[in-house]
């Protein structure tokens, strides 16, 4: 053995053996490597996606921001078949920390899925802040519609009158006003709404400003058609025996009455209150209430007040007084046969000052034969006497004999 390690060939020999085999064992685990397997991957591009801010709208107002932007998805494709709603995500920029002027913003998301790569294009936004005012405005009516005929508007009460507008400071300027539109078709009644507020600027047109509060209650009264008309009362009975009315004055000789048009335009004059007279001993001021005829909505105003004068009566006596015929028809004639003379005596009754004013053109003694045939007929006489003067002949029905014929 140690004759062949002393043998330089030997030696060599197995140097190179211990090579070849160092060799074999540095190298020798050393496989081809073997292909890599990669995943295919999809893009999908989402565009005009809203882009919304987070801020305090107390204190700024965005005076310029992007509306949209665009969201690209990268995924497998068994992620990208994932149902994606636009509601389940957000794209946003959170200007919470910013204050007034022109920042460039990054863009932010939420609500994707968490296997997706998402970026929003561009990636920062250039937002324009303004800080915010606040001012004080009166609210004006605006009425739309027409209110039935003949009727019309009063002035609208608004409660608040005033609201509070925040606007950017640059808008301050162009506010025309703050307007509550009030729907008045067909009203012919008080009108009671609860009215949403918008402001407009100086041009008529809407602007994106904060309200408060953001709606007003608003009462408008509408007035009926009206006329102006005087009183026309009415009596019952006579006052007691020795006593005659002198006189009977209305404080307020007309009133307003309103209603529709069509019944209001027939009217003439108001039937007023009903006076029964078989009290009146004495003078007295009365305040009556008018009554409402069917139809009428009010009158103004609503109670009449009375001056009334009472005075012992005086009696006068008026001999012959000539009965007339009335409604006598064509083609005859006709002739009082009873009482003989055709008049009668007539004893009046009222005050001093009434009965000695009376002439003989005061006292009308009538009779009526309106479509009554030729022959003799015992009708009714009629009289027309002064207001407040009576006839003791009143008490009994007179009667008189009437004789018509033919006209020749």
């Amino acid at each position: 053995m140690d004759r062949l390690l002393r043998n330089n060939n030997v030696v060599k020999i197995v140097a190179l053996l211990l090579a070849i085999s160092l060799w074999f064992v540095v190298n020798g685990g050393e496989t081809s490597p073997s292909p890599q397997y990669k995943r295919p991957v999809e893009t999908y591009r989402i565009s005009e996606v809203s882009l919304t801010a987070k801020v305090d709208k107390t204190r700024h107002a965005i005076v310029k921001i992007p509306k949209s932007v665009t969201v690209e998805l990268k995924g497998t494709p068994a992620s990208m078949n994932q149902n994606i709603n636009p509601t389940d995500y957000e794209v946003f920029v959170d200007l919470s920390q910013y204050n007034k002027g022109t920042w460039m913003v990054p863009v932010n998301y939420t609500g994707f899925p968490s296997d997706l790569s998402v970026r929003i294009i561009p990636e920062k936004v250039e937002v324009v802040l303004e800080e915010k005012q606040m001012v004080e405005k009166e609210v004006t009516p605006q009425f739309i519609g027409n209110i039935t005929g003949g009727y019309s508007l009063g002035e609208a009460i608004v409660k608040p009158k005033k609201v509070h507008v925040n606007l950017p400071e640059s808008k301050i300027k162009d506010i025309g006003q703050v307007q509550a539109t009030i729907n008045v078709d067909g009203a012919n009644d008080l009108i009671e709404q609860t009215v949403p507020l918008r402001v407009l600027d100086k041009n008529g047109n809407p602007m994106d400003a904060e309200i408060n509060p953001a709606v007003v209650e608003i009462r408008v009264p509408v007035t009926s058609p009206y006329k102006q008309l005087p009183v026309k009362l009415s009596y019952i009975n006579d006052p007691p025996p020795g006593f005659s009315i002198d006189s009977i004055r209305l404080v307020t000789d007309r009133i307003t009455v309103y209603g529709p048009l069509e019944i209001i335009d027939k009217m003439n004059f108001y039937p007023g209150p009903q006076i029964d007279l078989s009290t009146f001993t004495e003078g007295r001021f009365l305040q009556l209430k008018v009554p409402l005829l069917p139809n009428v909505v009010k009158t103004e105003p609503d109670f009449i007040e009375l001056d009334i004068k009472v005075s012992k009566a005086s009696e006068r006596t008026f001999e012959a007084v000539p009965i007339s015929i009335t409604g006598l028809g064509e083609g005859l004639s006709a002739t009082i046969v009873q009482p003989g003379e055709g008049t009668m005596n007539l004893t009046l009754a009222g005050s001093s000052e009434k009965v000695n004013e009376i002439g003989e053109e005061d006292v009308q003694l009538f009779v009526d034969v309106s479509n009554l045939p030729p022959g003799e007929h015992e009708v009714p006489v009629h009289m027309n006497l002064p207001t407040f003067v009576t006839a003791k002949e009143e008490t009994q029905v007179l009667r008189a004999t009437v004789r018509i014929e033919k006209a020749e």
